[in-house]
């Protein structure tokens, strides 16, 4: 199975301001945590963790074991990973163009937190 442009070394990433989806990371590491908004009903709104790319998807694989092929657009990044690895998501809806996206962790503790995502706040 190809492997291009995936990394087993280095941490696993957060959502913040120019990174938001697995489509923003330059190098993505197996294992990443990602929250899924794709086109499987089944599977949107499940946390699944990166395993490769095969041709232009993102492979994820599921808690029980399902691996299913993503765009790597259609998978948000976490708010937050604790110390011991547990990943940590804050997934809001734009109230512009209901699009979803994660909230950075600055974002989360904000006194007011933002209802439009990124694209749309520009």
């Amino acid at each position: 199975m190809p492997t291009a442009g995936t990394s087993s070394s280095g941490s696993f990433s957060c959502a913040n301001a120019t990174q938001r989806t697995l489509r923003d990371l330059r190098t993505k590491r197996r294992g990443q945590p990602v929250f899924v908004v794709g086109h499987v009903p089944e599977r949107k709104g499940q946390e699944a963790s990166f395993e490769l790319f095969n041709v232009r998807l993102a492979v994820v694989k599921f808690a029980d074991g399902t691996l299913l092929g993503y765009d790597p657009g259609e998978l948000l990044l976490p708010t937050e990973i604790d110390e011991k690895g547990v990943a940590y998501f804050e997934i809001r809806q734009c109230q512009k163009c209901e699009q979803y996206f994660p909230l950075t962790s600055e974002e989360f503790r904000a006194e007011q937190e933002r209802t439009d995502c990124p694209d749309c706040a520009a």
